[in-house]
């Protein structure tokens, strides 16, 4: 059963003889025959070849069953890489692809100074997806934003509460509070209140995002309708655009650093305001499968997520003094 188990995953993710033959570097008769034996063995079908192949319930407990041994597999080969003092070898980590572009440039420099022999294997995708794959141990880890209700197979180990920000454009400022501007500032650096901008254009993210779930949840309790003109997964783009005078946007604490350099280069100042009665923070974590093992080389990863993570919280307060 156990002999080349990882062919039986491969063709569970693929649901096709001749792409999983091609991803194991086998060809198309050894993988259909290797499928015939292991069914044979345990006397069940483990997929269904019509109307389309798909994995039967027993496949589906062998698949489970199967993930469990590659998962054990895993965390013997970690131990056992600390026992021989290896520091070779490789980690696969995701992240979403606003958070690879901020966190990943300066820890990839410095994991290689550390660990030139081990390989980061990084991808970026949504969150979903990503817990998907660190569910399947297509990656080791994960950094991003935990759902509001995590119901998910996964630890975490929370890095860093992100606040939310409205940002907006003097221009656009002055526009709505006429002559209180720039005397209006020092109310909203208080706490902007959301009901005083309904008649201007947002740009926004995601509705999936976590800060999207958040910010509708605020809108909802408080009776507020926002007038959204954009939606993307890029919060830098939604800055840019919010320096044109295009649309007002928000801003989560780990993109505060970016803004806040974005904003020497402007003419037309953004403004970072809190938002008022605004209570709810993004957590954001390390996300890994439950009783997961790693070698050291990984824990060290870990910790130098966990301190650069830490940097970040600094901005809070500088965006509010």
């Amino acid at each position: 059963m156990f002999n080349n188990y990882h062919y039986f995953i491969v063709l569970a993710e693929e649901c096709n003889i001749s792409r999983a033959a091609d991803r194991l570097f086998i060809t198309h008769q050894n993988l259909s025959k290797y499928l015939s034996n292991l069914e044979s063995d345990f006397g069940v079908a483990l997929f269904q070849r019509k109307p389309t192949f798909s994995l039967t319930y027993a496949g589906r407990l062998m698949l489970q069953s199967l993930k469990e041994t590659e998962q054990i597999e895993k965390n013997i080969r970690a131990q056992f890489v600390d026992l021989r003092g290896d520091v070779t070898g490789e980690i696969r980590i995701g992240t979403t692809e606003g958070r690879f572009r901020i966190l990943m440039p300066d820890i990839m420099s410095a994991f290689r100074d550390a660990f030139p022999d081990v390989q980061l294997l990084i991808s970026s995708a949504a969150s979903p997806d990503l817990r998907k794959m660190v569910q399947n141990n297509q990656l080791d880890l994960m950094i991003a934003g935990i759902p509001p209700e995590n119901k998910s197979k996964l630890d975490y180990v929370n890095v860093l509460d992100e606040k939310l920000y409205l940002i907006i454009s003097d221009n656009m400022l002055q526009n709505i509070f006429g002559k209180q501007f720039p005397a209006c500032k020092k109310d909203l650096k208080m706490g902007a209140d959301l009901k005083l901008f309904q008649n201007i254009p947002f740009a926004m993210n995601m509705p999936h995002f976590n800060s999207h779930i958040l910010l509708q949840h605020h809108l909802d309790k408080h009776g507020i309708v926002l007038n959204c003109v954009h939606t993307s997964s890029h919060p830098d783009l939604h800055h840019m655009m919010s320096a044109r005078d295009f649309a007002a946007s928000f801003c989560l604490t780990m993109y505060l650093p970016s803004l806040i350099k974005l904003n020497k280069e402007l003419d037309n100042k953004l403004n970072i305001f809190p938002i008022k009665d605004f209570y709810d923070t993004n957590p954001v974590a390390i996300c890994y499968a439950k009783n997961r093992i790693f070698p050291r080389y990984t824990r060290v990863l870990i910790q130098m997520l966990k301190q650069q993570c830490r940097h970040f919280s600094e901005f809070d307060r500088i965006v509010l003094e």
